[in-house]
């Protein structure tokens, strides 16, 4: 059921971005769109008082493929940004080193190319190496074009992490498409403002 519900996910994303503008957007921004898919079992209404962790580094990916260099000039505000929305939600953020509640995973996709584009390995992890996501696999891009990027957060139960399979069951996991193309400026707004979209859905709102 939850995989039916990535691929429908990921078609409705497409189909919502045609059906605003049916006859083409005037600016690049008319074509974000903020997403979310979440697990409706996790206690959502009991976030106060978890605590969360961030990676030291967001995972950049282009094209499929991690990239070993990227230009890191929004990691900064976005990670700033999670950090303003999870305190709003009464979550504190641990220590390195220290196990939280839920972990945070962020990969910024660019994907230029047009046709099928899937991303294999049951998301890009990040937080905790050697962990790999459990329970059902976030979802990607699956028959559509990428032509400027997305920003993808996912959280992770680590309080129910399979220390056998090295796995974390994902509980969310929210898209931010059609981001990377304009100067950093309008960028970094569209992001800023695609995030704050993203906590003002459910779960979180």
């Amino acid at each position: 059921m939850l995989k039916r519900l990535n691929f429908m996910l990921a078609i409705g994303l497409v189909f919502t971005v045609f059906a605003c503008y049916p006859g083409g957007a005037e600016f690049v921004d008319e074509l974000d769109t903020s997403i979310s898919k979440y697990d409706d079992e996790y206690a959502w209404d009991a976030l106060s008082g978890k605590t969360y962790s961030i990676p030291d580094k967001i995972t950049y990916v282009k094209d499929g493929k991690p990239v070993l260099a990227p230009d890191r000039k929004h990691d900064a505000a976005i990670k700033a940004q999670l950090r303003e929305e999870y305190g709003n939600l009464g979550m504190t953020e641990v220590a390195e080193g220290v196990d939280p509640n839920i972990a945070v995973a962020i990969t910024i996709i660019e994907q230029n190319n047009t046709g099928a584009a899937w991303i294999p390995g049951g998301g890009w992890w990040g937080g905790y190496p050697g962990w790999g996501w459990g329970g059902y696999y976030p979802w990607y891009p699956v028959y559509y074009s990428f032509k400027t990027g997305s920003v993808v957060i996912e959280k992770g139960d680590y309080d129910n992490r399979d220390e056998v399979e090295e796995t974390i069951p994902l509980i969310y996991s929210g898209v931010l498409d059609g981001l990377l193309q304009g100067s950093d400026d309008y960028i970094g707004d569209r992001i800023e403002r695609g995030i704050d979209e993203l906590f003002n859905q459910v779960p979180f709102n």
